[in-house]
């Protein structure tokens, strides 16, 4: 809203957002359009009650945005340089500024066994909702993705592997992010696992006909562990365990796990370049 358009009842709100109360308001903005007046003429021109008045002017002369005259009677009251008035509150506010830094510090300071405190562990279902998360999951990583990708991220059935293998070459295109991954290979993957191996995704092709068990993204500290539902036409994993911003302690235990996979079940995937 522009200023110039602010009627008087505009400005008195404004006043009050800026801790004056009502009445203050009311006899601050008369003082600062006749500079100087007695307590009876304020009370006639602001609308102020006349015993509501004088509580208003002490309350502004304590802040020191009004003086008063030096006589015992019939004093007259009037408003200091509006800059100046203007200039009080901003430093107020700045210095209410630099306390919330202060205190944010010192209270986040208060928290007792950050390192020992429990994980916060969420259940996670459906489809949909889970590659959501596998999306943010990617998104927010920047210092390692380590990814068993389940065959229902891949199929054409499910919505197919694009979004999945995209979202990992963007992030490795735009970033010197460490990416390693392990998914059962097929030769509508080909073209795209050569995009990811030219930009140095390290790869794994998960061997031998079982179906796998369990699905996990490892990002900096937090994992998604999805297990296996079931198995009709095509696999699915619809239920799954996000850790939110664990500590090393909590995820070393699903690091192991990863390594053992890829190790275990699987065989790197390599450029080969043609004789």
């Amino acid at each position: 809203m522009s200023i110039k358009k602010l009627d008087e009842s505009n400005i008195e709100e404004a006043l009050q957002s800026l801790g004056f109360t009502k009445n203050d308001s009311k006899v601050l903005l008369t003082l600062c359009k006749f500079r100087i007046l007695s307590p009876a003429d304020i009370a006639k021109h602001s609308g102020v009650d006349r015993a509501r008045v004088y509580d208003s002017l002490n309350r502004l002369i304590e802040k020191g945005f009004i003086q008063k005259e030096p006589i015992k009677r019939g004093a007259n009251y009037q408003v200091i340089p509006i800059d100046r008035i203007f200039s009080v509150i901003r430093e107020e506010y700045k210095k209410k500024i630099e306390d919330t830094l202060s205190l944010e510090k010192v209270i986040s300071e208060l928290e007792i066994g950050k390192e020992e405190s429990e994980p916060r562990v969420w259940s996670i279902n459906s489809r949909s909702k889970i590659r959501k998360k596998v999306k943010e999951l990617i998104t927010s990583a920047k210092e390692r993705i380590f990814f068993i990708i389940t065959p229902d991220l891949l199929m054409q059935e499910l919505g197919g592997y694009d979004w999945v293998l995209k979202e990992l070459w963007n992030k490795k295109f735009s970033s010197d992010i460490q990416i390693v991954i392990a998914l059962k290979y097929n030769e509508l993957l080909k073209e795209e696992i050569k995009k990811l191996l030219k930009i140095s995704v390290m790869i794994h092709s998960i061997e031998g006909d079982n179906v796998i068990p369990f699905g996990l993204l490892i990002t900096d500290n937090q994992f998604l562990l999805t297990t296996l539902d079931s198995v009709r036409e095509a696999p699915e994993y619809t239920s799954g365990l996000w850790l939110e911003n664990g500590t090393p302690k909590q995820i070393v235990g699903y690091e192991h796990l990863f390594k053992h996979f890829i190790t275990s079940e699987c065989k790197s995937i390599q450029l080969v370049q043609k004789n």
